[in-house]
């Protein structure tokens, strides 16, 4: 058996946060003998490299009614799904805070 470094299980797992996706392993006994050692977990805000843009500031503001404001969104994908989508855009509306994802081509 060979060790796994974080960077590996980071994209075997498809990018996830990697801190809550230990926790969900962790939480719901996904795995056994996965050993967290404090040294080797990356810091996401050690590597303001990898950021493609500047964060947003936080807004002060919310809309205040129904399909005033939508957010959207659009990414790709590292590997296309089974039905060969490529992408994924996330929708989010201000008002109610729901968010709706739909896989694109």
């Amino acid at each position: 058996t060979l060790p796994l470094d974080w960077s590996l299980w980071h994209l075997m797992l498809a990018h996830p946060n990697l801190i809550a996706g230990v926790k969900l392993f962790l939480d719901h006994n996904l795995v056994t003998g996965l050993k967290l050692d404090a040294k080797t977990v990356p810091d996401p805000a050690a590597e303001p490299d990898k950021m493609h843009a500047n964060p947003f500031p936080m807004s002060t503001s919310q809309s205040s009614r129904p399909l005033e404001l939508i957010h959207s969104d659009v990414h790709q994908v590292a590997h296309s799904s089974f039905s060969g989508c490529h992408y994924w855009v996330t929708f989010i509306h201000d008002y109610s805070r729901c968010v709706f994802v739909l896989p694109i081509k």
